[in-house]
């Protein structure tokens, strides 16, 4: 049987804090990456804002709508700009990702976008003085 590309979690440590080559955190970053573990693949990129793993990332959740990996990308040093917190949200809201999209409008500051979808959120996550009918 072959070895799995994907760490274990003590590997991902020494990937992030060892000794290990940038090779090497790529491939694995790639390896989950692959499986659909990007939350974990970012990690490996903690600090390292400009690489370029990271911005494909950016480019990625920008474009699909997924919103808490965008800003989990910023909060690792990526940079992300407002007009792609903007475009996030305006791609979450086409795939009626609203939670996504809330978030995006969060952390922009734009509490008014966020009254906007209120009816397409969880009523104890509806700002208040939103007309949104709460949840029956």
């Amino acid at each position: 049987m072959a070895k799995s590309r994907i760490p274990n979690a003590i590997a991902m440590r020494a990937l992030k804090y060892g000794s290990a080559t940038p090779q090497d955190r790529e491939s694995a970053a790639q390896a989950l990456r692959a499986q659909g573990r990007r939350a974990e693949a970012i990690l490996l990129f903690e600090g390292l804002g400009g690489h370029a793993f990271l911005r494909e990332e950016r480019d990625w959740a920008i474009g699909e709508g997924e919103g808490f990996h965008l800003i989990s990308v910023k909060r690792l040093g990526a940079q992300v700009e407002e007009k792609d917190l903007r475009a996030c949200a305006a791609a979450a809201e086409a795939r009626g990702r609203w939670m996504d999209a809330r978030n995006c409008w969060l952390e922009l500051g734009a509490e008014d976008e966020v009254k906007r979808i209120a009816e397409h959120l969880p009523g104890s996550l509806r700002p208040e003085g939103s007309d949104a009918m709460p949840d029956s």
